[in-house]
């Protein structure tokens, strides 16, 4: 005789095959994907967790494989970048265009005026070169550079917004076209990369703009933009004897950094706004709030140095898209170990030094002068104002 609860069993056991019976007939289609998912405990279910994990996959895999042609031109359209920077630090090694910058400098009033800073930072405890240095005397070296700077700008380049006309010298012209083909001679001579092209107001003559991309031909045009200033600048520290990089920011800014050996460190070096060693300058002064990539060129390597330019890299590294940061860092050291592979092994060993402690300044947070920081001073109200580099005025 069987126990009370047997036959109810059994008819748990026959419900639960006959639901699995069903589920696996070809007119049952429970699941929006035509299978049925059926637990039970006397068969396993018909799509378990692992398919449904890789058809994920699988559909991952295909919106990768349609967004790779995007990725690969926006890398190969990135390491472009990273080599126009390199041939534009080759230039700075030619002896002749060391020599044109070296004829262009009065070097005896620079001299001068050098010694003159050096006498009064020492006299005053002061250091004229910022970052938080405690240093109570500035050395020669240092003061030459700011007197190069001063020098560069109140004295030998001239910032053009726009150019006046060539017909009638009137000052309001307006951009009528830009031309990148078909250029004349002289622009192709100064590798111009573009010809901006203005038509006067007054008169309707049409002014011709170059964008000289040569550091010899800008040391007799002496006149342009960030990009223009920081080229001729470069070239100039470079003829003095300075190691010297030009630094590309990536959201449209152009400086040099200069090395204090007297210091063992980099130093921000902005021949636009005549500043030196203020490396928060366009985040705090400028205002600008979506720095991402700045990368520095010279012949000794390739380095991103946008920590030192930034309070908050966390925030910068959310505007870093066009590259992954892998990728990023494996292309720099492999710029820089091509560079230094020509250097003898001793030289190169110092320059490694030099970039561990780079690294670790880097890795500190940026410099903080202790100062108020201004906004741009290059440049028409309108232009600075349209740019959103007016800083706190």
């Amino acid at each position: 005789m069987c126990c009370a609860n047997e036959k109810p069993l059994r008819e748990r056991q026959s419900g639960e095959n006959a639901k699995w019976m069903i589920a696996c007939s070809p007119a049952f289609d429970a699941h929006p994907g035509g299978s049925a998912i059926v637990m039970s405990s006397s068969s396993p279910p018909t799509t378990t967790l692992a398919t449904r994990r890789k058809e994920i996959e699988r559909h991952g895999r295909a919106a990768f494989a349609a967004l790779q042609p995007k990725l690969d031109a926006e890398r190969e359209a990135f390491a472009l970048r990273l080599r126009g920077g390199l041939a534009r630090c080759a230039e700075y090694e030619d002896e002749v265009a060391k020599t044109c910058a070296m004829s262009a400098m009065p070097m005896e009033a620079i001299e001068k005026e050098a010694k003159e800073i050096a006498e009064r930072v020492s006299s005053s405890g002061d250091d004229d070169v910022g970052g938080g240095s405690d240093r109570k005397q500035l050395e020669y070296e240092d003061a030459k550079l700011l007197a190069v700077l001063a020098w560069f700008k109140r004295e030998f380049f001239v910032w053009v917004d726009k150019p006046k006309c060539e017909g009638c010298g009137d000052a309001n012209t307006r951009l009528l076209r830009t031309e990148t083909v078909d250029l004349t001679e002289e622009e192709r001579e100064g590798e111009a990369s573009r010809v901006e092209v203005y038509e006067c107001t007054a008169c309707v003559a049409q002014t011709r703009f170059p964008r000289f991309n040569s550091a010899i031909k800008l040391l007799e045009t002496r006149r342009g933009r960030c990009g223009e200033w920081a080229n001729a600048f470069t070239l100039c520290c470079r003829a003095l004897g300075f190691r010297a990089r030009w630094v590309l920011d990536w959201t449209d800014h152009v400086w040099t950094e200069v090395y204090s050996e007297a210091q063992q460190r980099w130093l921000h070096c902005d021949p636009c706004e005549n500043v030196c060693d203020k490396p928060l300058l366009y985040e705090v002064g400028w205002g600008k709030k979506h720095l991402s990539y700045i990368i520095a060129f010279s012949i000794e390597g390739v380095v991103d140095v946008t920590k030192r330019y930034t309070r908050d890299m966390q925030a910068r590294y959310r505007s870093r898209g066009a590259v992954s940061e892998t990728w990023l860092r494996q292309r720099l050291a492999q710029l820089t170990n091509e560079l230094r592979s020509a250097m003898l092994p001793d030289e190169v060993r110092q320059l490694e030094a030099q970039d561990k402690l780079e690294q670790a300044e880097l890795n500190k947070p940026a410099i903080d002068v202790g100062e108020s920081l201004p906004g741009r001073a290059t440049g028409s109200y309108a232009w600075r104002k349209a740019r959103g580099e007016l800083g706190n005025l």
